[in-house]
């Protein structure tokens, strides 16, 4: 009787064992269902929080389509400064991207560098980050890009559009601008392999090829503005001319100029003589050399040989000839104190000074400083051709 009993408490102990280890299991059974429930909450909050932290870090507010591109003067690759006015009268492709030689980056530029022949008919191109001159220079080299890249160093550009992002570098976005300044079009979130083919889709949407679409220059319209080095400077306030900035002139005398043209050295002595006389009076007259056949160095002992009491602009690129649609050397814009333009053409009408009949441009600032009408306003100018860069 005492052994049945143990063996029967044995198995009681065993079978209540059995019963709370499958209790125990059923418990936590329960309890993995019921959290499987929930399994996609952890993931959800650490999504957003690294979702936030990317919005605060790489987030960007570009500036918006219509307003006016801020100026800037940077320097590209081969450290030459380029100044956004430069580019005034033609369309303009600001592609800033974050950094060079990343997959991303690449990947766009070489699209750029790809479409490059086709765009380049349409705007000028600049690829835009917060690297240093050297490190475009590498870049450029290696993919062999066409475009020019500009180093924002210190990010200020990239801030001045809006597209700063916390992390210290652009965001991807492009900006074109149009020929008068302001902001055509915006991409946010530029696109990287197929940026090329995104950019030549908007412009042959335009209709019409940006270099043949040109601020309209006619008498009583305003001219474009510009701004060109002077080669006769003599200090830092004289090295550049910025037509805007000319103020309390009662007239500005333009004249496409050159150093090599027979009839433009023709009229040496009468542009010398005609700046003598009308300077005092309030007159301001302008040489512009867009010749890209004549350096600037000829250029300066050209005008100093001349003896030329005016400032000599050099226009690299042609693009201020470009801009004003100049044709011959020498070709002269009048305009009046509020810049606009009230005679265009010849000096006078003959290349012989002994055979001159019609002094257009005298007469023309004559009746301007006695506050009528030029008698004529437009005349045909001559001259030898504007050189202009190959394209």
């Amino acid at each position: 009787m005492k052994l049945l009993a143990q063996l029967q408490e044995r198995v009681y102990s065993k079978g209540t064992v059995a019963v709370a280890v499958r209790l125990s299991f059923a418990g936590r059974l329960k309890t993995m269902q019921k959290w499987n429930r929930f399994w996609w909450i952890a993931p959800f909050l650490i999504g957003v929080l690294l979702w936030g932290i990317w919005s605060v870090m790489f987030s960007s507010t570009p500036l918006k389509e219509g307003s006016m591109a801020p100026d800037f003067a940077l320097t590209d690759s081969n450290g030459k400064q380029h100044r956004l006015s430069d580019y005034r009268g033609k369309y303009v492709v600001l592609m800033f991207y974050p950094k060079s030689f990343t997959p991303g980056c690449t990947a766009q530029n070489c699209a750029i560098r790809d479409a490059y022949e086709s765009l380049s008919q349409y705007a000028v191109v600049f690829g835009i980050s917060v690297d240093t001159a050297e490190t475009q220079a590498k870049f450029a080299a290696e993919h062999h890009l066409r475009h020019t890249l500009l180093a924002d160093e210190k990010g200020e550009v990239a801030r001045a559009y809006g597209v700063l992002t916390n992390a210290g570098f652009a965001s991807r976005t492009t900006f074109i601008v149009g020929p008068d300044g302001k902001i055509l079009k915006v991409f946010e979130k530029a696109g990287t392999s197929n940026h090329g083919e995104e950019l030549l889709n908007y412009f042959k949407n335009l209709g019409t090829s940006a270099g043949q679409e040109q601020p309209q220059i006619a008498i009583g319209k305003k001219v474009p503005d510009f701004r060109l080095p002077n080669v006769l400077a003599t200090s830092d306030k004289e090295r550049e001319v910025h037509l805007y900035d000319i103020k309390g002139k009662k007239a500005i005398v333009i004249i496409f100029i050159a150093t090599r043209c027979p009839i433009s050295n023709d009229y040496n002595e009468r542009m010398v003589e005609l700046a003598k006389t009308y300077t005092p009076k309030g007159v301001q007259f302008l040489g512009i050399n867009s010749n890209h056949i004549e350096p600037t160095e000829e250029v300066i002992e050209h005008a100093k040989k001349h003896g030329f009491p005016f400032p000599v602009l050099k226009d690299e690129g042609n693009r201020v000839a470009d801009l004003y649609q100049a044709k011959v050397t020498p070709e002269v814009f009048l305009i009046d104190s509020n810049f606009v333009l009230r005679y265009h053409g010849r000096i006078d009408d003959s290349q012989n000074p002994a055979r001159v009949t019609r002094r257009d441009l005298q007469e023309a600032l004559d009746a301007i400083l006695a506050g009528k009408e030029p008698p004529v306003t437009e005349t045909r100018a001559f001259g030898c051709t504007i050189k202009r860069v190959p394209k």
